[in-house]
């Protein structure tokens, strides 16, 4: 027998309890053929040393924002500047010089927490850009800071003007805008500048898959495509089948497209059919390396912002935060776009969206049962001990991003005080309880590289070496590694193809310097990537 391909010299630790190491893998037409002495007597077209490198699954990120973080790679970049507000004045600056007058200036990472909680002022950015409009992203991804330019063009500046529904233009004491646009009062801005070209988001997914490559990423869920502010071009599912077809797409993408875009569809009413996109797309579509997921929903905003809703107020302020929208109409459009054949990723941070996101979640099974493609809460980010059960209960996974420990795990942990921190961005809990928790980073709100969110989850670390929440909700490098292989494939529908080494699944493997769990919790995020394989073929190869 021959096959395309045995990778030798290798200590693989393959997440399959049914056999737990091996020392070679064969590979055939992409996917995993044998193991060790299942390969004696067969050749290959290719034997491949990996110089006794630890192998593990390929690394998958689970909620992530592929083309963002992209355009982020080609865009004026002021994350914590280490000479605070002065340093990205002088960065937007250096922009302003080579951008044509009219056209314009893109940033992001801005993150006013790393600037002791100090926005730029409006009157500077102002005399800095002239004429070209700016739109600078805050690392969470719920705002952006615009200067008068961009306000006048998207109408804010106009009497009569009122914020959107689920947004807020953020106003001083005399009720001038300061230029920071909060949750959906950013697409008034973002529709400015989008669609973006497909010659643009391609570009975008190459540079980002390139760098997935290079970390050990296999697998991501893009989460949000196509609508809403979150989105990047209605067809952006047309980029990422040119990418594939330009060989610019390194890793398997599961898409989930952002649900401003559903609306009603005229169905036969024997179909029963709720409100879906057009030509019944839907959840479980796609391939191998491209593939639909659930339908990404927002119910409220951010802990950086303080706009994800609480059921008590934020500590030391008078406010709790916000729903996107009325309860009942998303509640609705939940159980409607459920009903449409569509799993559900409904990002809820604080507690009483999260109350919600789960009583959703949860009739909606009742009514309709369950899918291939397990239902989310994306974030998860204040979790009571009395939802753990149901979560378990209902298979409902939660994807709370470890890596946001160490920018703004200080922050949140202020937020809420001593005696809610304890629930922020839970892990240990969650894994004990028997709930799917999946890796996954959201970058580029956060750093995004795998083994760094690997070291966050067994770590919490913050700048201030604080922990994010409890240390009690730290994991061990074992849980953590499966947490962004095994546990990912099943919370994203994917268990039987990909997440362990095992003969009939992908051959997607990353072959790394060491174990997490062989080095210092602190030093997981160094470990050198040597190699990353996807479907049996090198997207990165440092050997």
């Amino acid at each position: 027998m021959r096959i395309d391909a045995i990778f030798t010299d290798l200590d693989a630790h393959t997440l399959d309890p049914a056999r737990p190491r091996a020392q070679r893998i064969g590979v055939f037409a992409g996917r995993i053929v044998g193991v060790d002495e299942e390969l004696d007597g067969v050749t290959a077209d290719r034997v491949e040393s990996l110089g006794g490198a630890t192998v593990l699954p390929g690394f998958n990120d689970v909620h992530c924002h592929t083309t963002w973080f992209g355009l982020t790679l080609a865009s004026v970049d002021v994350t914590a500047m280490p000479g605070g507000l002065p340093d990205v004045y002088a960065a937007l600056e250096q922009a302003a010089a080579t951008t044509p007058e009219g056209e314009w200036i893109e940033a992001t990472g801005f993150a006013h927490r790393d600037y002791d909680g100090q926005y730029p002022e409006l009157a500077r950015l102002d005399a800095i850009t002239g004429s070209r409009p700016l739109f600078m992203r805050q690392t969470s991804g719920h705002a952006a800071i615009v200067n008068t330019e961009a306000m006048r063009r998207a109408g804010i500046l106009d009497r009569g003007f009122t914020d959107p529904v689920g947004g807020k233009v953020v106003r001083d004491p005399a009720g001038h805008p300061t230029g920071l646009v909060e949750e959906t009062a950013q697409g008034l801005v973002q529709d400015l500048i989008r669609p973006y070209s497909l010659d643009t988001i391609v570009e975008a997914l190459d540079l980002a898959t390139t760098q997935y490559a290079k970390e050990g990423i296999t697998s991501f869920g893009e989460c949000g495509i196509a609508y809403g502010w979150i989105g990047h071009s209605p067809i952006e599912i047309s980029a990422y089948l040119r990418a594939r077809e330009e060989g610019r797409l390194r890793a398997r993408a599961q898409l989930m497209p952002q649900a401003d875009g559903l609306h009603a569809i005229a169905a036969n009413p024997a179909d029963g059919f709720g409100i879906g996109l057009d030509a019944g797309l839907r959840t479980g579509l796609g391939d191998d390396l491209i593939s639909i997921g659930p339908v990404k929903f927002f119910m409220d905003g951010a802990m950086s912002g303080e706009t994800a809703a609480l059921r008590e107020n934020y500590a030391g302020r008078d406010h709790r935060g916000y729903l996107q929208a009325d309860a009942e109409v998303l509640r609705r459009q939940i159980l409607d776009t459920y009903a449409s054949g569509w799993s559900l990723a409904v990002h809820a941070i604080g507690d009483a969206a999260v109350d919600a996101a789960i009583a959703n979640i949860v009739e909606a099974q009742r009514l309709h049962g369950r899918r291939a493609v397990p239902n989310r809460i994306e974030h998860a980010g204040l979790v009571h001990d009395e939802h753990l059960a149901t979560l378990a209960e209902h298979g409902i996974a939660v994807t709370p991003q470890a890596a946001f420990a160490e920018a703004i795990g200080d922050g949140m942990n202020r937020s809420l005080g001593p005696e809610r921190r304890r629930l922020l961005y839970r892990a240990k809990s969650f894994v004990d309880a028997g709930v799917l928790l999946p890796g996954s980073s959201d970058r580029p709100c956060a750093d995004g590289t795998a083994l760094r969110g690997i070291e966050a989850f067994v770590t919490r670390a913050t700048r201030d070496g604080d922990v994010m929440g409890a240390a009690a909700e730290r994991l061990t490098p074992a849980e953590a590694v499966a947490a962004y292989t095994s546990v990912a494939a099943v919370a994203s529908g994917q268990g039987a193809d990909k997440g362990t080494l095992t003969r009939g699944k992908f051959a997607d493997f990353v072959a790394l310097d060491a174990h997490p769990a062989e080095v210092a919790p602190d030093e997981i995020a160094g470990i050198p990537v040597r190699a990353t394989v996807l479907g049996g073929a090198f997207t990165h190869d440092a050997r």
